[in-house]
C-alpha cells in the first residue's frame, strides 16, 4: 500500500515538474524586460511585454531615435496583426519618439506553429540603451485554455488601436480625418524612413483635419497610426484616382495651358515672326487650312522632339526640366545666330540666292512649319498657368502619358494662330490693301527679331562666364538656393521666399521687374523678416533641378513661400498682398 502511494506521488511530482518546465518555456526575461508568450494551439500567438519601471522599448517605428521592435521566425511565417498603442512624445520640441512603457501586447499570426521558433529583437532603454533578443520554441509551450485565452485576448485588444481605411489622392499624399478640427493628434507612419516625418503637416478645415506629408522614396506610405487624446486609429491608406489624377483632366489642363502660353511674355520675341508670316501672300495657291495645318505640325513636332529628348535625358539620370535647351550655351549661341540671320533677311540686308528662294517658294507650307517649330523652341521655356502642373504630372507617369500631355500642350499652343490662318478674312478686314506699307511694316517687324538675337546673345555671354550667379543689386538680400539652410530656417518658423528663375525665362524677368522689385514686395520682405533665396537655372544645376522636382514642378518660374513651418506654391503672377493671408 505504501509502495503504491509513493509511486502515485512520484508520478504527480513528475507531472507538476513537466508543467512547470512548460510554463517556464513560455516566459523569458532580460534584465529589464519580460515576455510572456501565449497561443491558442492553432495559429494565434499573444506576446505580453512587461518592462521594469523607468525602462522602455520602441514601437515598430521608433521615431527619430531608437530601434524598432522586430518579430522574426524560423521554420514558419509570422505576421504582426496588432500591437498596443505606443506612447508618443516629443523631445526638444522637434524630435518624435514612439515607445512602450510598463506593459505592451503584440498579436501574431503564425503558420506551422509546432515547428516555429519566434525571436523578439528590441532595445531596452533608460539612461542607457541595450539591444536584446529573446527566442521561443513554440513546440515547448502549451496552448492556453479557452477561458484564459479569451481573457488574454480581451486584455490585449483593449490596448490595440481601432482599424480604419483612409483614401489619399494618387497624385499627392493627403488624408482627410473626420475629427474635431481642434483635436490635437499624432500622425505616425508604422515604418521608419518611408516618409519625411518632419514634412508632416496637419491643417484644420471645415470637414475636420487634413494631414499632408512629403516623400522622396519611390514607395508610398501604406499604414499610419493616428493618436488623439481619446482614441487611436491604425489607418490602412489606399491611393485612388480623383478627378485631378486622371490623364484626361491633365490633358485638358495642358491644352488650356498651351492656349494661355500665347499670351505669356516668353512669346513676345516670336510674335513679329508670326505676324510677318500672316502678312505674306499665299504661296502656290495654298489654302488657309493647309497653312494652319503646317504651322500646327511645326509646333507639334517641336514639342514632341523636346519631350522625347527630356525623357531620354531623365532615363540617363539627368535632372532637367522644361526649357532645358536654353541651359545650353551651344543651343543659345546657335539660336542667336539664327535670329540674327532672320533679321538680316527680313530687313532685306541679306537675300536668298535665286535658286534657294525658288526652292523655298516651291515648298508648300515651309514658312508656316518653321514659324511653328521656332515658336516653341524660343517662346515656350517658361511655364504658363496650368502648364507647370501638367508637365510636372507628365514626368511622373509613363512615356505614353508624357507624349499625350505634350501633344495637348502643342495643340493648345497652336490653336489661336491656326484659327487666324484658317480664317484670314477677319485679319484682312482690319488691314489696308496690300501696298508700300507692307514693306515698311516688314522693317518694323524685323526689329523685335533683332532684339531677340541680342537677348539670346546676352544670355549666351552670361552662360560662358565661370560664375552665372549674380547677386541682386537692390537693397534686398537674395541668397543662392541652399536646401539645408532653408530647412533649418523653416524649422525655426522663419518666413522664406524661394524664386526659381533663369535669364532665358522672359516671364521670370517680367515678374522680377514688376513684382519682386516692386516697393510693395520690398516692404513686405522687411516688415515680415523674409529670408530670400534664388535658384538660378540659366545653366544646368543638378541640385536646383532636384529641388524644382521636389515641389512637383518641371518648369519655371516657380515661387514658393514658407510661413509658420509650412510652404505653398504661389500662382504664376501672384499678388504680394496674398502672402499676408
Amino acid at each position: 500500500m505504501i509502495r503504491k502511494i509513493c509511486l502515485a506521488l512520484a508520478i504527480l511530482c513528475g507531472l507538476l515538474s513537466f508543467s512547470t518546465a512548460r510554463a517556464d518555456d513560455a516566459v523569458k526575461s532580460t534584465e529589464n524586460t519580460t515576455i510572456h508568450l501565449y497561443h491558442n494551439g492553432k495559429d494565434k500567438v499573444l506576446a505580453e511585454f512587461i518592462m521594469q519601471p523607468d525602462w522602455h522599448i520602441s514601437w515598430s517605428n521608433p521615431g527619430d531615435v531608437g530601434q524598432p521592435t522586430e518579430v522574426t521566425a524560423v521554420n514558419s511565417a509570422v505576421e504582426v496583426t496588432d500591437q498596443s498603442i505606443p506612447v508618443a512624445r516629443t523631445i526638444y520640441d522637434v524630435m518624435h519618439e514612439y515607445l512602450y512603457e510598463n506593459t505592451a501586447y503584440y498579436a501574431l499570426q503564425v503558420d506551422n506553429l509546432d515547428k516555429a521558433e519566434i525571436t523578439f529583437s528590441f532595445v531596452e532603454c533608460n539612461d542607457v540603451c541595450k539591444p536584446e533578443s529573446l527566442t521561443f520554441k513554440m513546440a515547448e509551450i502549451a496552448a492556453s485554455p479557452s477561458l484564459q485565452w479569451l481573457e488574454l485576448q480581451q486584455r490585449a485588444e483593449a490596448t490595440f488601436p481601432q482599424k480604419i481605411t483612409l483614401t489619399s489622392p494618387r497624385s499627392e499624399n493627403r488624408l482627410q480625418l473626420d475629427v474635431d478640427a481642434h483635436t490635437p493628434l499624432y500622425f505616425a507612419p508604422t515604418q521608419k524612413d518611408i516618409i519625411d516625418e518632419m514634412s508632416i503637416e496637419t491643417e484644420p478645415n471645415a470637414d475636420g483635419i487634413s494631414v499632408k506629408w512629403q516623400s522622396d522614396k519611390p514607395q508610398q506610405l501604406k499604414q499610419a497610426l493616428i493618436i488623439t487624446p481619446d482614441k487611436a486609429y491604425l489607418a490602412d491608406i489606399e491611393y485612388k484616382n480623383t478627378l485631378t489624377d486622371t490623364l484626361l483632366y491633365m490633358i485638358i489642363l495642358a491644352f488650356i495651358g498651351g492656349i494661355i502660353l500665347n499670351a505669356m511674355p516668353c512669346v513676345f520675341p516670336i510674335l513679329s515672326l508670326k505676324i510677318f508670316t500672316l502678312l505674306k501672300k499665299p504661296q502656290n495657291g495654298i489654302t488657309p487650312y493647309k497653312n494652319a495645318l503646317f504651322y500646327t505640325l511645326g509646333v507639334l513636332l517641336s514639342f514632341l522632339v523636346l519631350a522625347m529628348i527630356m525623357l531620354w535625358l531623365k532615363t540617363e539620370g539627368n535632372n532637367i526640366g522644361w526649357g532645358f535647351q536654353l541651359q545650353s550655351a551651344w543651343f543659345v549661341g546657335i539660336m542667336a545666330a539664327v535670329f540674327l540671320l532672320l533679321f538680316l533677311f527680313m530687313a532685306d540686308i541679306l537675300h536668298f540666292p535665286n535658286f534657294a528662294g525658288n526652292t523655298v517658294h516651291r515648298l508648300s507650307g515651309f514658312n508656316e512649319f518653321t514659324t511653328g517649330f521656332f515658336a516653341v523652341l524660343i517662346a515656350s521655356p517658361c511655364a504658363g498657368p496650368f502648364m507647370g502642373a501638367a508637365i510636372g504630372y507628365a514626368f511622373m507617369r509613363t512615356n505614353t502619358e508624357v507624349l499625350a500631355i505634350f501633344t495637348a500642350l502643342a495643340l493648345g499652343y497652336a490653336l489661336p494662330y491656326a484659327l487666324i490662318e484658317m480664317f484670314p478674312q477677319a485679319l484682312h478686314q482690319i488691314l489696308p490693301k496690300p501696298g508700300a506699307w507692307m514693306q515698311k511694316i516688314k522693317i518694323i517687324l524685323s526689329i523685335p527679331i533683332l532684339l531677340t538675337a541680342v537677348w539670346l546673345g546676352s544670355i549666351w555671354y552670361t552662360q560662358v562666364q565661370t560664375d552665372t550667379y549674380a547677386a541682386d543689386t537692390t537693397e534686398l538680400d537674395w541668397q543662392p538656393f541652399d536646401a539645408e539652410k532653408i530647412a533649418e530656417l523653416n524649422e525655426q518658423g522663419r518666413n522664406i521666399f524661394v524664386d526659381f528663375t533663369a535669364d532665358w525665362c522672359l516671364t521670370c524677368q517680367f515678374n522680377e521687374r514688376f513684382i519682386l522689385k516692386s516697393q510693395n514686395f520690398k516692404d513686405f520682405v522687411k516688415e515680415n523678416d523674409v529670408a530670400l533665396f534664388v535658384a538660378d537655372l540659366t545653366e544646368h544645376q543638378e541640385d536646383f533641378g532636384i529641388a524644382l522636382s521636389s515641389y512637383g514642378r518641371d518648369a519655371i518660374p516657380l515661387y514658393v513661400y514658407y510661413h509658420e513651418g509650412n510652404y505653398r506654391i504661389l500662382p504664376l503672377f501672384f499678388r504680394v498682398n496674398s502672402l499676408k493671408q
